[in-house]
């Protein structure tokens, strides 16, 4: 008996296993689990090729649309007026439900609507926040195919257009895949964005991905959700795949089309400022993030360089200093090659006047330059003097013939010097005969940029500097900005720093070292000269770089203009020399 049922159970086994390897591997494409069969390939064509040109397209509404068609039933809103409705059967029950927006003036809701005899019972999926100086929404919805519906919401602000996106599943209970916000302009990134969503099978693997085309000004880039067993998952090649081909060619094309590799280099850089969080300035968001994680981005090092050079070479030197500072303080890390293409360009600049200096002192440290009048120079350093430039001759000073440049209009407080802490870039100030100080912000740390270990050294010449002290407060430069930051008489903080755009009046009378009196010109250092900015001439820098520049050793330490802008006293290296032109 048990011989007997052995034999039937191993006749049983072969049976079953010889069906299974003819019949039960059908050959037809496996699919992530909780999908159904996928179908041979070319019917899979067939039917998204059908289903493509019969994909509906939601309604729109008028303004204050309170009562929305479903199936012969009606969906009346208990709140704010509906702005656009898609029919579509979500449960599977061949009965007609609908997916509907409708918005208040406080926020904007996305429904799932279900006929219930002669009732419709609405179920909330997901709402967001509409800021206060946003609106007239409106909104479009269309089903993208057989699994996914987009949704389009639009506001005007007072800045220009907001956009919010809803990618949403069809099945009984709806669910978010992604939500995407395009913010308004900024005063850092201006260029036009629109973003489009499609339904394609990016990775040919036979499955619908999804992928939003986000056009930024002239550039095309594709952020893809690819079609996985655990969901969508973005593919994290962009959008640095194609910032980087773009930067390239503009890299490239540098000395051959000028002109063409500048408009490259700053598409990319506009578009890696409207989409990287790490830029500070994003305008695309998902799912409630603010900005794409893009890291340390080569393409964005490369395209700043290319600018950077152009502007050089175009004699826009000014617009080569803003560049440069962006490139020096964002997650863009230059390249060896890239840095040396920026040095280059500075090093052949060409000059609108030819500049000369001389020799007319020696200081081993660091000293603070500043002119007494225009035809005295004081040395504060380790042996304090005047220098009569006109003479030569050098005058010892004492402790108490020591003013220091950057004092209030009243003579009680001066700026002693600018620290880097991990608040960022700070003034120290202080009552002139008195070593008590206190620290006034200038420039603070971003919240995004940890300060992993205690900071607290000076500034180098290159970075924020205090120009001078006028009634309004201190002035403050970093390269090519210009800010004034507000005190009271008690030379502590009075408001938030504002800054300064080309052509605008500055605050004066002005005390201090690297501005004239009057706010018209001021002298911004660079590794390979220094720029003279004249405010009221438009902004416009003047670069001087005398012939044998590299010829005296060491880096620029400290820089001074006279009370008339026509002359700069530098300290390069150890020596300390007069430029004029």
């Amino acid at each position: 008996m048990n011989v007997y049922r052995s034999q039937r159970w191993g006749a049983a086994l072969v049976m079953f296993l010889a069906g299974g390897l003819v019949g039960g591997c059908s050959g037809r494409k496996q699919v992530p689990f909780g999908l159904q069969d996928a179908g041979a390939p070319t019917e899979l064509a067939v039917e998204a090729e059908a289903s493509a040109a019969e994909l509906p397209v939601g309604t729109a509404f008028e303004p204050d649309q309170v009562e929305v068609p479903v199936a012969e039933s009606t969906l009346v809103l208990q709140a704010g007026y509906a702005l656009a409705a898609l029919q579509l059967d979500l449960d599977g029950n061949e009965s007609i439900d609908a997916l509907v927006v409708s918005a208040d003036p406080q926020e904007v809701r996305l429904q799932a609507a279900y006929p219930r005899g002669l009732d419709v019972t609405a179920r909330k999926i997901d709402s967001f926040l509409v800021p206060s100086h946003c609106g007239e929404p409106a909104a479009e919805i269309r089903q993208l195919s057989a699994a996914l519906v987009g949704v389009r919401v639009e506001h005007a602000c007072e800045t220009g257009k907001r956009t919010n996106f809803w990618l949403i599943t069809i099945e009984a209970q709806p669910r978010i895949r992604e939500r995407i916000t395009v913010l308004p302009p900024n005063d850092r990134s201006t260029a036009a964005i629109d973003l489009d969503l499609r339904v394609e099978d990016r990775d040919a693997d036979g499955y619908d991905d999804v992928v939003a085309n986000v056009r930024i000004g002239e550039i095309d880039i594709p952020l893809a959700w690819l079609n996985r067993p655990g969901g969508f998952a973005r593919d994290l090649s962009q959008p640095e795949g194609t910032l980087r081909e773009l930067a390239d060619a503009a890299w490239e094309s540098l000395d051959s089309d000028l002109a063409g590799a500048k408009k490259r280099a700053l598409a990319v850089v506009d578009a890696f400022v409207a989409l990287c969080r790490e830029s500070g300035a994003a305008r695309i968001g998902l799912s409630g993030t603010h900005g794409l994680q893009c890291q340390q981005s080569p393409a964005a090092a490369r395209a700043v360089s290319v600018a950077i050079a152009a502007a050089i070479r175009r004699g826009n030197f000014v617009r080569a200093l803003e560049l440069q500072r962006w490139w020096e303080g964002t997650a863009a890390q230059p390249s060896p090659e890239e840095r040396e293409l920026v040095q280059a360009a500075w090093r052949k600049a060409k000059a609108k006047t030819t500049a000369t200096w001389r020799a007319i002192d020696s200081e081993g440290s660091r000293a603070h330059l500043y002119f007494r009048d225009a035809d005295t120079l004081v040395v504060d350093g380790r042996a304090p003097r005047a220098i009569q430039l006109s003479s030569g001759s050098k005058t010892r000073l004492s402790e108490s013939d020591i003013l220091p440049p950057v004092r209030d209009p009243e003579g009680r407080y001066a700026v002693r010097t600018v620290r880097v802490t991990c608040v960022g870039f700070e003034a120290e100030v202080g009552p002139i005969r008195s070593k008590q100080t206190h620290r006034i912000p200038i420039d603070r740390r971003a919240g995004n940029v940890p300060c992993k270990t205690p900071i607290d050294r000076p500034a180098s010449v290159f970075e924020w500097a205090v120009l001078g002290w006028a009634p309004q407060g201190l002035v403050a430069a970093s390269g090519d900005l210009l800010r004034v930051v507000p005190l009271n008489a008690f030379a502590k903080p009075a408001g938030r720093p504002i800054d300064l755009s080309a052509g605008s009046p500055l605050p004066a009378p002005i005390r201090g070292a690297r501005i004239t009196a009057d706010g018209s010109r001021y002298v911004i250092p660079h590794a390979e000269g220094v720029v003279v900015r004249d405010w009221r001439g438009g902004g416009a820098g003047l670069w001087l770089r005398p012939a044998d520049w590299d010829t005296v050793p060491g880096e620029l330490r400290s820089v001074a203009i006279s009370p008339d802008g026509q002359r700069v006293a530098v300290q390069k290296g150890n020596e300390i020399r007069l430029l004029s032109w």
